[in-house]
Formats: structure tokens, sequence, C-alpha cells
């Protein structure tokens, strides 16, 4: 029967936790970040070293590895910044907040300590989900995620989870 409940997940996010998933956000999530990045780098730096019909192939990798080294730093500057603030605007409460998440086999259900009721969510209403080293990461939509830390699970658990989102999700999940 599609509404017996497959099993239940309780999970939360710390600070050390939502850290980590904006370098996997920002870094990691889209496949064209770190490409492109090297991309603008190198045009930035061909233009730049490019003089009167002469190219100086040194020069130009030099600066293109500074331009490259100052674009990450940039992000990571900016990444910091996003963290430190949320931590300091946490007023919800999220950071200590305890999620259940009841999984089905179409639909989940999110009940958290952080707002009163439950959410009943269907995986195809799901943006993307992602699976990293540590944790799942449900995109609702192109910027509000939640994070499920596999410490939190068993093995079995986990390769349930796994199992159910692939089937499920199948384009729009993605081992990262």
């Amino acid at each position: 029967m599609k509404n017996d409940k497959l099993f239940t997940v309780k999970t939360s996010m710390g600070k050390e936790d939502y850290h980590k998933f904006l370098y996997i956000a920002t870094f990691i999530r889209s496949k064209i970040i770190i490409p492109f990045t090297l991309l603008i780098s190198a045009l930035m730096s061909a233009f730049l070293v490019y003089n009167e019909n002469q190219f100086n192939i040194t020069k130009f990798f030099i600066l293109w590895i500074l331009l490259a080294v100052v674009a990450v730093l940039v992000v990571i500057f900016k990444v910091e910044r996003k963290n430190k603030q949320r931590v300091k605007t946490d007023k919800t409460g999220v950071f200590n907040s305890q999620e259940t998440l009841d999984f089905y086999e179409d639909f989940l259900i999110i009940k958290s300590t952080a707002f009163e009721g439950e959410a009943k969510i269907k995986y195809s209403q799901f943006y993307q989900v992602l699976e990293s080293k540590d944790y799942f990461i449900t995109y609702f939509n192109m910027n509000q995620a939640s994070l499920i830390r596999k410490k939190d699970m068993d093995k079995e658990t986990i390769e349930s989870l796994r199992v159910l989102y692939q089937k499920n999700m199948s384009k729009k999940y993605r081992r990262i």
C-alpha cells in the first residue's frame, strides 16, 4: 500500500553542517562553476597579455593562475560572509531544531521543532536531490534546501533513502 510509512529519519543541522552545505552549493552543485571560472580567467589573461601581435605564454599562464586564485578567493569570502550572517541572524532556531522525516513511497512528511505543524511533499515536487559523502541535500526549489545528515542514519536507512530517491527522482537525483 502506498500510504504505509517506509522509514523515519530524525536529523538536525548544526552550524558546521550549514557551513559545509554552503561550499557544496557553491562549488559542487553545478558542474559548470569551476570550468567557467577557469575559462573567464583564461580569457581575461589572454586579453591582458596580448600586445601588438605578440603573445607571451609565460605571462599568460602566470596571470591566468593569479586571476583564477583571486576569483576563487572572492567566492570563498562571499561564502564565509554569508555563513557568518546566517549564524548571527538565526532567530528561528534552525541550528538547534530537530527534523523528523517520515518517508513514504510517493511523498515525505516533515515535522520540525522550528515550526508548528507538518509539511507533506511529493517527491515529484522536488527540484533536485544531491547526495554527498555526508548529506542528502533536498532542493525544494532553486534556492531552498534541506539537509539530511548521514551520521543520523544507519547504513540500511542510507541505502533505502538512496534507492527511494533514485526511483522517484531519476535525473533529478545526483551523487556528488
